[in-house]
């Protein structure tokens, strides 16, 4: 098992918003399309015939200046679901790391690393401590590390 570099990761990445900020050495960092708020729980079972994923509802971002570019979803405590703008296709020798970037970490988002090897690697759930957070439309929110197993 051994991580890919950046040029050979980008074979796998579609859409991606400045590759001269996103792209490292060995990762690629992930930004924020959109963000949801969980509003209905969801159903787990055994066997999956039962599953039913938690209900959401889209949160706009909100300009500061009617001249801006870019808007912010300015967050209260709880939980939410961001769609990144990357979309990220893995073959069946690959395995996806998405983990929290460096400065949502710092801002209080709290979240867990998730490791992939199939399904959906455009998404990342995350907590809103109790202080809030703001996010920037776009904003570098986790970053990806393709293995090769």
């Amino acid at each position: 098992m051994y991580l890919r570099s950046s040029k050979k990761i980008l074979q796998h990445v579609e859409d991606i918003v400045h590759d001269k900020t996103q792209v490292h050495e060995k990762s690629i960092d992930l930004t924020v399309d959109s963000v949801y708020r969980f509003t209905q729980p969801g159903a787990l079972d055994f066997g999956g015939s039962e599953f039913e994923p938690a209900a959401t509802e889209i949160i706009e971002p909100q300009k500061e200046n009617s001249n801006d570019d870019y808007g912010w979803w300015k967050l209260d405590r709880g939980y939410y679901k961001a769609v990144f703008n990357e979309h990220i296709s893995l073959d069946e020798d690959m395995l996806a790391i998405i983990a929290p970037h460096d400065h949502a970490r710092q801002a209080g988002l709290l979240t867990n690393t998730a490791l992939l090897a199939h399904g959906d690697t455009s998404i990342l759930t995350f907590q809103v401590p109790e202080m809030g957070c703001n996010i920037k439309e776009n904003a570098r929110i986790a970053t990806a590390y393709l293995l090769y197993i």
